[in-house]
């Protein structure tokens, strides 16, 4: 069933000159520009350069959400190297506070004053003789 005013189907629209139509021209009193030139067919085809710009644009956004990205991990990466870094001046401090602690000096100190204990002489410590074997 055909159409008054139907145009056949022609290639998609973003193929620039590939099977279109030529554009009807009018008849009537060609339209002046500007500068008083006829526009008679003198159309600029504008497909081409809407997909260049919706192109440019979505490598744009990918460009900066690339360098988003990449900028958030960065940031992530230097505060995770700061606690890092914080949580072994901790370890250090208490290895040394462990150690401290451990010295013959410092459990001495610490038996006698805060616990109280006094030296044993010598005189108060026996040792237990081994035990005589029979020969059997």
């Amino acid at each position: 069933m055909a159409v008054i005013g139907a145009r056949p189907a022609t290639s998609p629209w973003f193929l620039p000159g590939r099977g279109r139509i030529r554009p009807r021209r009018s008849s009537g009193p060609a339209r002046r520009g500007r500068r008083g030139r006829a526009r008679l067919g003198a159309s600029v085809d504008v497909r081409p350069f809407v997909v260049a710009i919706v192109v440019a644009a979505a490598l744009a956004i990918f460009y900066l959400s690339q360098s988003t990205g990449v900028a958030a991990r960065g940031y992530e990466i230097d505060t995770l190297g700061l606690t890092l870094a914080d949580r072994r001046a901790e370890q250090q401090q208490l290895l040394t506070a462990v150690a401290g602690a451990r010295s013959p000096a410092e459990v001495t100190r610490r038996a006698r004053f805060q616990l109280g204990l006094q030296a044993l002489d010598g005189s108060a410590v026996t040792f237990a003789q081994p035990a005589e074997t029979s020969a059997d």
